[in-house]
Formats: C-alpha cells, structure tokens, sequence
C-alpha cells in the first residue's frame, strides 16, 4: 500500500510541474484579497496516542497549535487532522493531482515522505521573491541550516528549528578513560574502534545509539547513481559494529536510571557519553543547571565533544520543523505572513524550550539564539556562574562550528519499508549479513529508481 502511495505522490508532483502557478503580488486594489484561513495539514499523535517519547523529537501538530495560540482568531491557521501518516499521505497525492491540497506545508521528514522529491518538481513555491519583499537577510539565520532548503538553486522551504549532535560527559570520566582524544576524533565511523581500547565492560558508552543506524544510512546512498554502496567493505565493518554495540548495552538495565536523570548515570560512571542527536541549548540549560546544584556538579565540570558526520570532516545541524507554501495556493501572501511570523526574532525565541513548551531545539533566527544564549548565562546561582560559563562557551562553539544540514534519518518511508525490516532480520539471525546485504542492494536501487 505505502509503494502504491508514494508512485501516487511521484505522479502527482510530476503533473504538476507542468501546471502555471500563482506569482506574488502585493496587497493592492489590482490584487484581491485572499479570502478564508490558512489551511494546514498534521497527524493527529496525541489523538492515537502516538507521539514519541524521545526527548528529541516534536512534530507539526504541537508547532500548529502553539503558533495558533499566538495570533487572533481571524489569523488561526485552519487545520486538518489525520489518523496516521499514510492516510494523510494519500489524500495529498490525491488533492494535489486536482490542484489542491493545504496552502500550507507544516512538516518533519517523517510527517512528509519524499519532500524533497516535492520541491524539485515545482509542489513548493520559490520563496526567494517574499523573502526579499519582507527585508530579511539571510545573515539573520544559521546559514548552513536555511540553505538546506535551497533545493536545484531554489528556496522551496525553509526550516524554522534545529538540533546539534553531541556527547556530554564530566571531567573525571574524560581523565579515566582518556575521551579528550576519543573526543577529537568521534565521528560515526569510528565510534566502536575509539571506544573498544576502554577495557571496562561494565560501563556504557552512549545513553542512545539509533542514531548511529540512521546515519549509517545516507552515508551509504549514492543520490547520484541512483544507487547504494552497501556490499562496500566499510558498511560491512559499519553495520557489524553497530549491532556489536547494540548487543552490548542491551546487556545493562541503564535504561531506567537515565530515564531518572541522565547525568546521575555518568556520576555513578554507568555511562560514559550522555548523548543525544538534536541536542538544543534550553534543554541543555534545564539538564546542566540541575546538575551544577548537586555536590557532584560543584567539583566536576561538564565537557562536550562533538559527533562529526561519517567523512570524519563535516559537523553537522539535523534539521526539525520546515515550512513551504503550495504552488496549488490562491492563499500564498497569507501563508508567507505565518512563515514570516514563524522566523521572527521574538517568535523563535517561544519556541525553543523552556517549563511550557516541548519544543527543545535551537531557533533558526540568530537574534532568538543570541537571547537564548543570555538568558542561559543568567540562569541558576551565582556559584553556578563560573560553571555554566565555561559550557554555554563550549556549546555555542559547537553551534557555530556546523558545516552542512540534513535530515536525523534518511527517507522514512524508505527506512520503513526497506532498510528496518531487513536490518531487523539480520540482527535476529533469521538473515546472514551477506544475504542481509545483497537484498539491501538491490531493493535500494530499485526504490530510487522508482522515486527518480
């Protein structure tokens, strides 16, 4: 069913392409008003009780229904719910094969399978022009993070929040087992060769590891020939050492003493990284000011290393929520107004953490971070002040340090349908590696040939 969906998207965008869209016009007496509310659509997690539980992720329905809560009711974006990702899928390819379909795109990877396949073939407007109109400068924004929305030369969206992937760790871990060199050199190549030399077993190397999967992933994919590279001698070694990983720190029950408090577990020297694939600053801030009051906090600084991308070179920013107008809309000047709203200074800033909003990654706007990084400096005590100094330092460092943006995982209909199950039946014996592998191949192939 999801093949059939996603040959029914394909088509769709590829008609479109050949269809006249609307062009911007400004609010004039030649230029009617476009009338009724900004539509959107979003699956409705909460409602089937399928929002996630990892720390990192957030999805469109929240982002929805926060910006909602701060505009009138005659600027509320109208919007349509769905029971589950295909239903909404599906209905997309349909309305779009039409001409319709929201005015509004409001979307994660995993909430819009193939957006990228919607921005090269026209479903997204180029936003460059009401960029331009607005007078924002792209030096208002992290510049690596908005030009991932820069698709064929063109702004097809823009995304609005972001995560960095890193480890934190305290000093007297780094001196024991040596993780100021590790640290230098960690990316997601080498993890299990720097981190097999520590001769204690009985300590965790990381508090998550999917991550290491999902970047396995991209890293592997060849967009283009159209092909992955997965009999390679390096995804052989790759994926081997993952599951070795895996296999290991399934042997210990950390998982219920981090869900108490992460940096318990590294006191107690159970876990040597805390680690997380979108880490943001306010949730940072909420993690390390608890910290920094414990006994433990006052002697023992906190460190951070970073994750770099498999090459070994390039550090990179996963986006979040992203955001683009369709070509189908006679509501295009009113969606640009929420986009524009939504990458405000003092609009970012509400979005990214804090007690009443799960949002937790780094606003896009410069501005907003700049705020964040203030009032991160200027929170807790005064004994803190030092402490919290020299790490608010050491993240921003990182922040700026990003190369290149991408998504966390690869394609999600992709990873749903091939990747994972076939991963899934290597790891439980019933597939060799070498038959995990060839099939692994040869339906990749075959999938981005169907979706090219």
């Amino acid at each position: 069913m999801k093949k059939k969906i996603i040959c029914l998207m394909t088509s769709a965008v590829l008609c479109l392409s050949l269809l006249t869209g609307c062009q911007l016009g400004s609010r004039t007496s030649s230029v009617p008003e476009e009338e009724g509310a900004v539509t959107a659509y979003a699956v409705d997690f909460e409602a089937n009780a399928q929002r996630t539980t990892n720390d990192y992720d957030s999805d469109t329905q929240f982002f929805l229904k926060l910006y909602n809560n701060t505009v009138s009711s005659s600027e509320k974006i109208e919007i349509q719910y769905f029971a589950d990702i295909e239903t909404m899928s599906k209905q997309l390819s349909t309305e779009l094969l039409s001409g319709g379909g929201p005015d509004l795109f409001v979307f994660r990877d995993i909430e819009l399978p193939n957006f990228f396949n919607y921005a090269r073939q026209g479903t997204f407007t180029d936003l460059a022009p009401y960029l331009k109109k607005s007078g924002y400068d792209q030096r208002q924004f992290q510049e690596a993070v908005f030009n991932y929305g820069v698709v064929d030369g063109t702004q097809r969206f823009i995304p609005l929040e972001y995560g960095i992937p890193l480890c934190v760790t305290t000093q007297s871990l780094a001196e024991e087992y040596g993780l100021d060199k590790i640290g230098e050199e960690l990316n997601y190549q080498n993890y299990y060769e720097l981190l097999s030399k520590i001769k204690d077993m009985d300590i965790c190397w990381f508090s998550e590891i999917e991550s290491f999967r999902d970047r396995m992933i991209p890293a592997f994919i060849d967009e283009g020939s159209l092909e992955g590279q997965f009999t390679s001698p390096k995804f052989y070694k790759s994926i081997e050492e993952y599951r070795k990983l895996k296999s290991n720190q399934a042997k210990y029950t950390l998982d219920t003493e981090i869900k108490v408090d992460y940096m318990e577990a590294l006191v107690n020297q159970r876990l040597i990284f805390y680690n997380e694939p979108m880490t943001s600053d306010r949730y940072l801030d909420f993690r390390v000011d608890n910290y920094l009051g414990t006994p433990e906090g006052k002697k023992d600084p906190l460190l951070l290393y970073p994750i770099k991308e498999y090459n070994g070179e390039d550090y990179c920013a996963y986006v979040g929520e992203m955001m683009a107008i369709n070509e189908n809309s006679n509501r295009k000047n009113k969606a640009w107004e929420i986009i524009e709203k939504s990458i405000s200074t003092s609009f970012q800033s509400s979005i990214s953490g804090g007690s009443s909003c799960p949002i937790i990654r780094n606003p896009i706007n410069i501005e907003a971070q700049i705020t964040n990084q203030r009032d991160w400096m200027n929170s807790g005590s005064v004994m803190q002040k030092r402490a919290r100094k020299d790490f608010v330092d050491q993240y921003y460092e990182l922040l700026n340090s990003v190369t290149k943006c991408d998504c966390l995982t690869y394609n999600s209909m992709y990873v749903q349908e091939i990747f994972d199950p076939l991963y899934l039946e290597y790891e439980s014996g019933t597939k060799t590696l070498d038959e995990f592998i060839k099939e692994l191949q040869n339906k990749t192939g075959l999938y981005l040939k169907e979706q090219n």
